[in-house]
């Protein structure tokens, strides 16, 4: 893989921050790959073994899965079919591999993932695809100051969420735990997710469960709002928007 460690960083990425998982067992080219991500303002998560990386999605949630194919344990493209299936998880996924042969490409697509990127590859095509994926899939992101997302109006500069004009009582911890709970709006979202997030991994699990009851009731996230959220147990949560019914 070609040296990412000079001052590479892209504008068009639409200043989404992602979290990434990374499944790479060269040490060289993981540390390449972290260090242009972290340069461009995403969070990194590696690994170098398919059955640690997939135990580690049993318990965490990321925007982004990269996977190489050949990896001790299970292989990146086994780690894709069981994303795919038995988790029945549509988290994008970037193939990031040095298979090149048409078949695999095939295998890969075919199999669920997202897209297909041979290494070595380079730096700004990398980011470029990443961007490519969250526009193509539509994941949520409060890139801008202000957005209107479901209904509520969040001032990313200020910290304040608002409904129908009326800003909504919350601290900075709770504004950024309303944000990603609606980042991921009809996704798992990790209680180890919001920690590296917003605490930095410092929080307990009773902070970080505090917070979230916070947020239900200043955001007034039932039911008869249009609303579930629900713990996903020795996960974290999901926050759901309910169809309306006709």
């Amino acid at each position: 893989m070609n040296d990412f460690r000079s001052d590479f960083s892209f504008e068009g990425h639409a200043g989404a921050r992602l979290r990434v998982a990374l499944l790479e067992d060269s040490v060289e080219e993981a540390d390449t790959v972290k260090d242009l991500l972290r340069r461009n303002s995403h969070d990194v998560v590696h690994l170098a073994n398919g059955d640690a990386f997939y135990d580690l999605l049993q318990r965490d949630s990321f925007d982004l899965l990269m996977l190489d194919w050949n990896v001790p344990g299970l292989s990146g493209y086994e780690v894709l079919r069981r994303v795919r299936g038995d988790m029945a998880s549509s988290v994008p996924v970037l193939m990031l591999t040095a298979r090149a042969g048409e078949f695999e490409i095939v295998q890969a697509l075919n199999g669920g993932a997202d897209d297909y990127l041979v290494k070595p590859c380079r730096p700004f095509e990398l980011l470029a695809r990443i961007n490519v994926l969250v526009r193509r899939l539509a994941i949520p992101t409060l890139a801008h100051n202000i957005e209107q997302i479901e209904g509520l109006h969040f001032d990313a500069a200020q910290r304040v969420v608002s409904r129908d004009g009326v800003p909504v009582k919350l601290t900075h911890k709770e504004f950024e735990v309303a944000r990603l709970m609606f980042k991921h709006l009809g996704r798992p979202l990790s209680r180890e997710h919001l920690n590296q997030a917003i605490w930095n991994g410092d929080a307990i699990a009773r902070t970080i469960d505090t917070h979230v009851s916070r947020v239900r009731t200043q955001l007034g996230l039932t039911v008869d709002n249009g609303f579930q959220l629900q713990a996903v147990y020795g996960f974290g949560y999901r926050l759901e928007r309910l169809s309306v019914q006709g």
